[in-house]
């Protein structure tokens, strides 16, 4: 548990266990990361739907809150694997660590893709919870393939989407 930030403390708290997740695009699986996810959503009561890739391998999360009235509806995208750690070696902390040290959160993602995804993931509990006074809604994408171009984007169709919206 990171030291009390308010209101973030969950949400660095959650971006650190998606960063001692690795989820180096083309070297590590996505199950893990995707796992994480999907726990912090299940256990919040948030509806959320795996994407796979043609061969029905897990690739992304995807999170949608009706609102009670029609209306727009708002994506945000977060991709949640990263790119290769390099040489390990010239990191100052190990890569995977996910441990905040004088008020900084570190490791590969802390700085974006995981941090934005657990971000992300805590706008769209916010929204849940007062979902029915909303108009339109809001859809989640957790990619975990964003980095080898085959991640969920390209999976999802407008149709399939579309009919799970209210009217």
């Amino acid at each position: 548990m990171t030291r009390d930030l308010g209101p973030l403390t969950s949400v660095v708290d959650l971006a650190g266990e998606l960063i001692r997740r690795p989820s180096r695009a083309g070297l590590d699986g996505h199950a893990p990361v995707l796992a994480v996810l999907e726990d912090w959503l299940a256990t919040r009561g948030l509806p959320c739907r795996r994407l796979h890739d043609g061969t029905r391998r897990p690739v992304a999360l995807l999170v949608e809150i009706a609102g009670g009235r029609p209306g727009r509806w708002w994506t945000l995208d977060a991709c949640v694997d990263t790119a290769p750690f390099g040489d390990e070696r010239a990191w100052s902390v190990p890569p995977a660590t996910g441990d905040v040290v004088d008020g900084r959160l570190r490791g590969r993602g802390a700085a974006d893709s995981k941090l934005v995804g657990a971000l992300f993931c805590h706008f769209a509990a916010e929204l849940h919870g007062r979902a029915g006074e909303q108009r339109g809604g809001l859809a989640v994408l957790l990619d975990a393939a964003e980095h080898t171009a085959s991640g969920a984007p390209g999976r999802i169709s407008p149709t399939r989407t579309r009919s799970a919206r209210p009217g």
